[in-house]
């Protein structure tokens, strides 16, 4: 669960997990969300996150 707004932009840091049991072995390497960043503003945009509960995330890309 992301509790702090700073976890929240350190989501698109590369091979960041915010949940300490996500790992290899359990899939993903922690360098999609870069990527996305990365492709969105290669167009020109911007990709946002944000939660309002505490327990949900929205990403919002706009191009």
């Amino acid at each position: 669960m992301l509790e702090e707004t700073q976890n929240l932009s350190r989501l698109f840091d590369r091979f960041y997990r915010p949940d300490n049991s996500r790992s290899r072995k359990t899939g993903g390497s922690g360098i999609g969300l870069s990527i996305a960043q990365a492709v969105a503003e290669a167009y020109g945009g911007k990709i946002k996150v944000s939660s309002k509960d505490g327990k949900s995330i929205m990403f919002q890309v706009t191009i």
